[in-house]
């Protein structure tokens, strides 16, 4: 192998050396600094995208009171007005695009949408892959049982296997039942609205959600239902958005903590959580899918993504 100099006694080598590794050195710092020239741009984008094409589009999923439907088929919920007023600070349109529970976070991903608002827990799972904004609540899982399935022992009822629970697929509520509840036969729904006519369609014999759903089949049904034990688990909720949409991300949390500091999400907070007069505007009507194959193993306790 030929030597860097001729000779390593002459003064010419050191020099030669030296202008070399400066040259590298400032290749490398160019390459870096075109690669973080782009870092802002592109963390402006977000924001300044929902801005120029006027419309806010969230992915969202029924889940009431978060998202619901009138009886004209129209949007409600603590989540859609929450969203309605973001959009509205924006100065944009809000769009809603409903999809399937399970779909959300994927369809995030590929883009289809600016954030999910969807009474969406934030839990570390999610965080691995999504950012979920500052929360704008949090909410108790709590069990609403059938009277009759109970019977005179609640407790061994529910430790008996093959016991009957409707959950929301894929979400913390499930998460919840499978760790209190291991031995039990777990039916899993693509929406809240198909878990409530689950139980009430006898389908089957209890509920673990996210309340206020549990509380509401109490109410509603206080002859048949009864809210079980205490919570299981208490989650905050929030936005989802993708990780590099950072402006975005910055303007929501800034947002939600002006709207908290004048009180606009406690009185939208209100209104949904603090009583059932929306209830009207909630079709209870509707029959369940056909119950999901329940084959899941019981140690699969978190929430899966």
């Amino acid at each position: 192998m030929a030597p860097l100099c001729k000779s390593y006694n002459q003064t010419g080598c050191s020099e030669d050396i030296f202008m070399r590794a400066n040259k590298t050195i400032a290749a490398i710092i160019l390459v870096l600094s075109a690669w973080l020239a782009l870092l802002p741009a592109r963390a402006d984008d977000s924001l300044k995208r929902v801005i120029d094409q006027k419309t806010l589009t969230v992915g969202v999923a029924l889940n009431p009171p978060w998202v619901l439907k009138n009886a004209d088929g129209k949007f409600a919920g603590y989540d859609v007005d929450l969203t309605s007023a973001l959009a509205s600070d924006l100065g944009v349109d809000l769009k809603l695009v409903e999809v399937p529970w399970n779909d959300l976070k994927a369809r995030l991903l590929k883009g289809d949408f600016d954030l999910v608002a969807a009474g969406y827990a934030s839990t570390p799972e999610r965080a691995r892959e999504i950012v979920f904004s500052n929360p704008t609540g949090t909410a108790d899982i709590r069990m609403v049982a059938s009277i009759a399935s109970l019977g005179k022992r609640p407790g061994r009822a529910l430790a008996a296997p093959g016991y009957k629970i409707a959950v929301l697929s894929n979400s913390t509520d499930e998460a919840a039942a499978r760790e209190a509840f291991p031995k039990a036969n777990i039916l899993s729904f693509d929406n809240t609205a198909d878990v409530f006519a689950a139980i009430i369609g006898g389908d089957a014999q209890a509920m673990v959600a996210t309340s206020p759903t549990p509380q509401m089949a109490a109410r509603l049904y206080d002859a048949k239902f009864r809210l079980v034990g205490g919570p299981l688990l208490r989650t905050p909720e929030a936005f989802a958005m993708r990780p590099d949409d950072i402006r975005l991300i910055q303007y929501v949390n800034n947002w939600i903590g002006a709207r908290t500091a004048d009180g606009t999400i406690a009185g939208v907070r209100r209104y949904w959580f603090g009583g059932f007069k929306w209830l009207s505007r909630f079709d209870t009507s509707a029959k369940p899918d056909k119950a999901k194959a329940d084959q899941a193993k019981p140690e699969q306790t978190k929430p899966k993504q």
